[in-house]
């Protein structure tokens, strides 16, 4: 009887083709989780940055809507690359405003089922997406 040595072919492709069907089921989903945890930072943020508007307008009377600028703020984690944050201030009322954190394309994040979202001055979220991401 002949001692093999080495693995045949049949066994080479068959773990080729078991790793190929693990990455096609794994990708997709980890993919998923970077999008949900990227979304939940910039949520984070959001509430951050509605907090420390709150604190400015109790200490001079009036909101520091400067805190974001270029679609950061200087104390927000949010990668800049996947959320552009901004504050729109021109509702009705003068107490009114909406944190808006807006997906970019560059890095996919766009592809987030929630799509834009939105923080009001009264602490209610929204989306432009799907309506469970709050």
């Amino acid at each position: 009887m002949k001692i093999q040595k080495g693995v045949s072919m049949i066994e080479l492709l068959i773990v080729v083709a078991v790793v190929g069907i693990l990455s096609a089921i794994a990708y997709p989903s980890y993919a998923d989780h970077m999008l949900k945890s990227h979304r939940t930072q910039a949520m984070a943020d959001m509430m951050k940055i509605q907090l420390t508007l709150e604190e400015k307008y109790n200490q001079s009377g009036s909101y520091d809507y400067t805190i974001v600028a270029n679609g950061t703020c200087i104390f927000c984690e949010t990668d800049t690359n996947r959320y552009k944050m901004t504050i729109d201030s021109s509702g009705t009322g003068a107490n009114t405003y909406i944190v808006k954190a807006t997906p970019q394309s560059a890095t996919g994040q766009n592809k987030d089922e929630c799509g834009t979202l939105n923080l009001n001055a009264a602490g209610i979220g929204s989306e432009s997406g799907n309506s469970s991401c709050w």
